[in-house]
């Protein structure tokens, strides 16, 4: 298995992030797209971790062929430029050019206009920043959760444009004290959005099929979930086309026959892969984990 803790700051540099933001708020973010073409191949010949990584899992996951599989990988670099971009575009405040159409906003609706607060259990699988697009509200805060690692004018700028939809950014810290600030954040009846296809620091995990194969995923928010009774949805989010998204959402059932809260955590981190293994085959070029993810 790879390292699987966390780890997502943000490339490009001071320079670099500031021209994204100020250009990407002028115009429409697809005339960058043609910029990937200079810069992807670099990608793809120099970290080759991510290289391998992503080529194993369309060859030895999803059984493609070698060409398949070295095809795909190039697709799937190109289409992860194209979410970075978009997400910088979102940043900027340039959100009008995108649509996001939900299947299962129903189930997010209910959460809503209940008064006990949930979790949102997404993944690095399509591009989760577009949730503040499509739950756009103000019935409840979302709290997101993200690396801690950034630079500060490039988090300033984040929680700046998402303060806008309603939404705060909880930064993941060594000290572990973001956890304490999701439960706050669940108790006081709010929204938290969380990862769970990577480890968040914590240790405890769980092993289960995933793509024909066996991988380690965290239990901690799910456990948090057991514990404080709060209910958890799925939320995958998936590029359509240049400007269009679709979301799906599903409720996660716990379990009647549980006998406590670690029986109950593994319990709804199983449906959890299911439903993302599901839409990972449905939508296999936008798996965006670039290391070892499986246990061999």
């Amino acid at each position: 298995m790879g390292n699987r803790t966390w780890k997502g700051k943000t490339g490009g540099g001071w320079f670099g992030q500031n021209f994204l933001l100020m250009f990407l708020g002028k115009v429409r973010v697809v005339w960058l797209y043609p910029v990937l073409c200079l810069v992807i191949p670099f990608y793809l010949i120099f970290a080759r971790k991510g290289y391998h990584a992503i080529f194993s899992y369309f060859h030895e996951r999803l059984h493609y062929s070698k060409w398949q599989s070295f095809l795909s990988t190039c697709r799937n670099h190109f289409l992860f430029g194209e979410v970075v971009l978009d997400k910088f575009a979102i940043l900027a405040g340039n959100t009008s050019q995108f649509k996001v159409e939900m299947q299962g906003e129903d189930v997010v609706d209910r959460l809503l206009d209940g008064e006990s607060g949930f979790i949102i259990a997404s993944a690095h699988f399509g591009n989760l920043e577009m949730a503040g697009l499509s739950i756009h509200q103000e019935k409840k805060r979302m709290n997101g959760i993200i690396f801690g690692g950034e630079r500060g004018g490039f988090q300033n700028r984040r929680d700046q444009a998402f303060g806008k939809m309603n939404i705060n950014l909880i930064p993941v810290t060594e000290d572990m004290s973001h956890l304490f600030t999701i439960k706050n954040a669940l108790e006081e009846g709010e929204v938290v959005t969380i990862p769970c296809d990577r480890f968040l620091g914590g240790k405890k995990k769980v092993s289960l099929p995933f793509l024909d194969g066996e991988a380690d995923f965290p239990v901690g928010t799910f456990r948090l979930a057991a514990q404080l009774n709060v209910p958890v949805a799925t939320l995958f989010i998936v590029k359509i086309s240049h400007s269009k998204y679709y979301g799906y959402s599903k409720l996660l059932h716990p379990s009647p026959t549980a006998a406590n809260s670690t029986e109950q955590a593994e319990f709804l981190a199983k449906q959890f892969v299911e439903e993302m293994e599901s839409l990972v085959r449905r939508f296999p070029l936008q798996w965006f984990n670039y290391y070892q993810y499986w246990n061999s």
